[in-house]
């Protein structure tokens, strides 16, 4: 098994560089996604009602995507705690 201890401290390494460009890409777009999505989906070529049902959607999906992104951020500063900690 130790000859998997290279691969396994390069595929953790590789894992916090993504989750480290996920969570900051995701810092910058944030409020251009907000506003740009809602602004998008009110100028979508559909009757006015479905423009504020897309609205909506936008929404929802955007806020379940901040709560996903928000949980990755929990872990990328609960692992970097562990760390002071040790």
């Amino acid at each position: 098994m130790s000859h998997n201890k290279p691969l396994l401290v390069v595929a953790k390494g590789a894992a916090k560089w993504v989750i480290f460009a996920v969570v900051n890409v995701w810092d910058f777009f944030e409020s251009v996604l907000f506003v740009g999505g809602l602004i998008g989906s009110l100028m979508l070529p559909v009757v006015w009602p479905m423009k504020f049902v897309y609205a909506a959607g936008w929404l929802v999906c955007f806020f379940f995507v901040s709560k996903c992104i928000g949980k990755i951020e929990g872990y990328r500063k609960k692992s970097r705690n562990i760390k002071l900690r040790k």
